[in-house]
């Protein structure tokens, strides 16, 4: 990689880290102004929105496509995919837990939990995504 290549990388890296910062952010200010304990949802912890940021850099170095981004009434963050072949949804509960679940229109179903720091369940997990975005594991 050439200097050039290297700088406008890590221009990408900085503008995309920025963005999703930026986007967790609203988020974050949008769920502490939703009536929660009365209405039975429970807010979501802090390291969640950390966990987020942490997951969706390594979901955009690996090519996933941005997923929707929303906060959950059982307190998680979630992250959610829609291709013409399936669905497929992270919840970040915090502390790096990360639980999740793919469908395909086949009908089959692969669904875990795994901490961030587990690089096997990991790669598990994004193996799950590059299947029902590029075909293969």
């Amino acid at each position: 990689m050439t200097q050039l290549q290297h700088n406008s990388h890590s221009i990408r890296e900085n503008t995309f880290r920025s963005s999703m910062r930026r986007e967790l952010v609203e988020l974050q200010k949008h769920s502490e102004h939703t009536p929660s304990l009365e209405a039975g949802i429970q807010l979501v912890p802090e390291s969640a929105y950390n966990d987020a940021l942490y997951l969706l850099e390594i979901l955009y170095n690996y090519g996933i496509p941005i997923p929707d981004i929303n906060s959950t009434n059982h307190g998680s963050i979630s992250l959610k995919w829609y291709t013409e072949d399936g669905t497929a949804t992270m919840y970040l509960c915090g502390n790096g837990l990360v639980v999740y679940d793919t469908y395909s229109d086949e009908d089959s179903k692969d669904d875990g939990a795994c901490l961030l720091s587990d690089t096997d369940g990991l790669d598990e997990l994004l193996g799950s995504l590059r299947c029902l975005y590029f075909g293969y594991n």
